[in-house]
């Protein structure tokens, strides 16, 4: 037995389906589900039960999972308790970003930290809002910056900002000298939006908002394709909608024949919080600055100088 079979045992026993605990992994499935099937006949006994697209823990894995739980968390715990002991030694921090996090959330939240921590490092991930969940909860990503809301027993969150949404729609397809829009324009026009899978829960209502208003052509590209979704709407063939602050897919369409438009009858808003793990222990102290530094966030200036774009 070493610590990645139990690594494995923990995301399987967490996930409840071997796709999943995969994904979270960043391997395939295969290897994952033989890798468990080596660490059952070491123990001797059965960890899961396996059914159709689900398993559940049989009785011996559900008396190894808190034990490999603590274990792991010892672990993870020794690089803290060295740097703790050194205090010239930096502390690392992997910190998840959302692709629509503004940079105003971004370089305030990294300056306040550099200014209240100097000794921590900060590493950026970037990554879609579901897949940094999933890393947080596996202890891959120390504090995430994402879009709300966020549930779930395992993450604690704080709210940072909400940005208004906005259209991004082809100049073409709009009147000269339009300063908004509504949904009721774009009836006839294809909504295109990057893979649901990135924030389900925010696709989710949005294609609630979008039928009940008539909008029932839909584009949806592979992955975390922006680059993709920017041509299409330069090009004129769907819409989209974006922040109205400085988020990145608002910058996508820089230079574009595109125009950036408020949405006339709908408070519609982008939310993003900062997310982190509730029980991770080993690395507490670490995680409570993260969060003291999130919390104190004054981003009351930039709110109120965020104006809407200009048609462009």
């Amino acid at each position: 037995m070493d610590l990645i079979g139990l690594r494995y045992f923990v995301a399987v026993a967490e996930e409840r389906n071997f796709t999943r605990a995969a994904a979270r992994l960043h391997m395939a499935e295969s290897p994952l589900s033989r890798r468990i099937k080596d660490l059952e006949r070491e123990f001797g006994a059965a960890l899961f039960v396996r059914a159709h697209h689900h398993i559940e823990l049989t009785r011996a894995g559900a008396a190894l999972l808190p034990r490999a739980l603590d274990v792991l968390e010892r672990v993870d715990g020794l690089a803290d308790v060295v740097r703790e002991a050194d205090a010239t030694t930096p502390r690392q921090a992997v910190i998840g970003i959302a692709p629509e996090v503004s940079a105003t959330v971004r370089d305030t939240f990294l300056a306040d930290l550099a200014a209240a921590h100097p000794d921590i490092v900060p590493r950026l991930y970037p990554a879609s809002t579901e897949p940094l969940l999933r890393d947080l909860r596996a202890g891959q990503v120390d504090l995430a910056l994402v879009h709300g809301p966020v549930g779930g027993a395992e993450v604690d969150s704080r709210f940072l900002e909400r940005q208004p949404v906005g259209v991004a729609v082809g100049s073409d397809l709009i009147s000269a000298g339009r300063t908004s829009i509504t949904l009721a324009d774009l009836t006839d026009i294809p909504f295109a939006s990057i893979n649901h899978d990135s924030a389900p829960e925010i696709y989710r209502n949005l294609d609630d908002l979008l039928d009940r208003h008539g909008i029932r052509k839909r584009i949806t590209l592979t992955g975390d394709n922006f680059a993709g979704l920017a041509h299409l709407v330069a090009s004129g063939q769907a819409f989209t909608l974006v922040g109205l602050g400085n988020g990145m897919a608002n910058r996508l369409f820089y230079g574009e024949p595109v125009a950036i438009l408020p949405i006339d009858g709908l408070r519609a808003a982008i939310t993003t919080v900062a997310a982190w793990r509730s029980n991770r222990a080993g690395a507490e102290r670490l995680v409570a600055d993260l969060v003291t530094t999130a919390e104190a966030l004054d981003l009351q200036a930039a709110a109120s100088g965020m104006a809407p774009p200009a048609a462009r």
